[in-house]
C-alpha cells in the first residue's frame, strides 16, 4: 500500500510539473511569435499583464508537481542501507535536513531575485522624473523580444525608495522552481554528510559526488560570473544581457538538479553498505596485520 501510494504521488507530480513547463514554455513561444502583431495597439498592455494568467498557472502546476514528487520520495518504501531510496527518503523525513534545505532554497530563491535583477533598485533614478511614476503600479511590455522574455511585467513597489519588479516568464518560472530543486539537493547532501559512514568510508567519490550537487545547485553562479564580465551593464540591463543564456540555463541546470541527489543517493548508498560490511572469517580489517 505505501509503494502504490508513493508511485501515484511521484506519477501525479511528474505530470503536474510536465504539464506546467509545457504551459510555461508554449505560451512564451506563442506569444513570441505574436509579438509583433500586438505592436502599436492600445490593448497591449492589457493583453501582456492578461498573459500572466496562463504563466501563473503554469508554475502553479510545476511547483505543486515537484512538491508531490518530493512527498511520494519521502513515502518510499526503505529497502536497505545501500538503497538510493533509503537515502533520499531518510533525507525528506528527517527534520534538521528539511530545515537546512529549506533554508538554502529561501536564500538561493532571494539571491536568484537580485541577480536574475527580478529586484531591481536604483537609487540613483527619480522614478518620478524618468518613468513618470509617483505611486506603486503595474504595466507591461508586450514586445519585443527573444522566447521567454516577453511579455515583461514591470511592477514599481515602492517608487520613492527606488524599488521595482521586473519579470520575464522564464525568470519567474525559474524563480519558483529551482529554489525548490535546490532546496532538495542540499537536504540529500546535508542527510549524506551527516551519516557516519559516509564520511569514514566513501573514499574520494563521495565527497566529489556531493560537491557536485551543491555546485550544480548554484545555477545563479553562472549569473553572477556573467554579470562579472558584463561589469559595465547597470541592473535594469542585466536580465536583457543574460537572456540569450536562459535556454542553456534551462538546458544545464534543472537536469543536474534533477540529478545530482541520485547520484550523492548512490554514494552515500555505497558508503552506507560499507560500513556495514563484516569481514570474511580468517581475514583482518584493512590497515591491521594477521597475527
Amino acid at each position: 500500500m505505501k509503494r502504490a501510494l508513493s508511485t501515484r504521488y511521484v506519477a501525479c507530480g511528474a505530470l503536474a510539473a510536465a504539464s506546467g513547463t509545457a504551459l510555461v514554455a508554449g505560451e512564451s513561444l506563442e506569444w513570441y511569435f505574436t509579438q509583433d502583431s500586438v505592436l502599436g495597439q492600445s490593448a497591449a498592455v492589457a493583453q501582456a499583464t492578461a498573459f500572466y494568467s496562463y504563466v501563473s498557472l503554469g508554475i502553479a502546476m510545476a511547483v505543486a508537481g515537484t512538491l508531490l514528487i518530493g512527498i511520494g520520495l519521502a513515502k518510499k518504501k526503505v529497502e536497505g542501507p545501500g538503497s538510493v531510496w533509503t537515502v533520499i527518503s531518510g533525507a525528506l523525513n528527517s527534520r534538521p535536513d528539511i530545515r537546512v534545505g529549506a533554508v538554502a532554497g529561501v536564500l538561493y530563491g532571494i539571491a536568484y531575485l537580485f541577480v536574475s535583477s527580478m529586484v531591481v533598485y536604483q537609487p540613483s533614478v527619480d522614478f518620478a522624473a524618468v518613468y513618470g511614476v509617483t505611486a506603486p503600479s503595474v504595466s507591461a511590455a508586450a514586445c519585443c523580444g527573444s522566447p521567454g522574455t516577453v511579455p515583461e511585467l514591470i511592477v514599481y513597489l515602492m517608487p520613492q525608495w527606488h524599488f521595482a519588479l521586473q519579470i520575464l516568464p522564464l525568470d519567474a518560472f525559474f524563480a519558483a522552481v529551482i529554489p525548490i530543486l535546490v532546496g532538495f539537493n542540499v537536504a540529500v547532501a546535508a542527510h549524506a554528510l551527516r551519516d557516519s559512514g559516509l564520511r569514514s568510508n566513501a573514499g574520494w567519490l563521495a565527497p566529489v559526488g556531493i560537491a557536485a550537487g551543491l555546485f550544480t545547485g548554484c545555477p545563479t553562479c553562472a549569473g553572477l560570473a556573467l554579470a562579472g564580465a558584463l561589469g559595465g551593464l547597470g541592473a535594469t540591463s542585466l536580465a536583457v544581457a543574460l537572456a540569450p543564456f536562459q535556454a542553456l540555463f534551462i538546458a544545464l541546470s534543472i537536469p543536474a538538479l534533477v540529478a545530482s541527489p541520485f547520484l550523492v543517493s548512490v554514494y552515500a548508498g555505497k558508503a552506507a553498505v560499507a560500513a556495514c560490511a563484516v569481514p570474511v572469517s580468517g581475514t583482518a580489517p584493512a590497515g591491521t596485520k594477521n597475527p
